[in-house]
This record gives structure tokens, C-alpha cells and sequence, in this order.
């Protein structure tokens, strides 16, 4: 079972959507950096290669 904590659904929620880290990070009123740490620091927890496979495993999990 994945878990992510409430900030790490909605980055990847986003990402779901086709949003950019850019875009992302100007809707959660956070850097592009913090971004970009929290979707690397997810693939690690989740094992997974990619970000798309990351969303892929998500949903799949009626996480996103």
C-alpha cells in the first residue's frame, strides 16, 4: 500500500492533470525547487523510475 502524506497527493494530482512543476508550484504557492523535491523524494518512496509511472501507480491505487 502506498502513502503519501496531503501535500505529495496534491503535487501529484496535478502532475495527473498535465500541470508543469512550474504550474504546480505557482498553484501551491511554493517554489519550483520544493517541487521538484517532493516529486523525487515520491519516486523514492514509491519505487517507482519516472514520474508517469509514478502517477500510473497512484491511480491505480485510487490515490489521485
Amino acid at each position: 500500500m502506498i502513502e503519501l502524506k496531503e501535500k505529495e497527493i496534491a503535487i501529484a494530482s496535478y502532475a495527473a492533470k498535465g500541470c508543469s512543476v512550474q504550474q504546480t508550484a505557482e498553484a501551491m504557492h511554493l517554489s519550483t525547487e520544493t517541487v521538484k523535491w517532493y516529486r523525487k523524494r515520491m519516486l523514492k518512496r514509491v519505487g517507482a523510475a519516472n514520474f508517469a509511472e509514478l502517477v500510473a501507480k497512484l491511480k491505480d491505487e485510487r490515490i489521485i
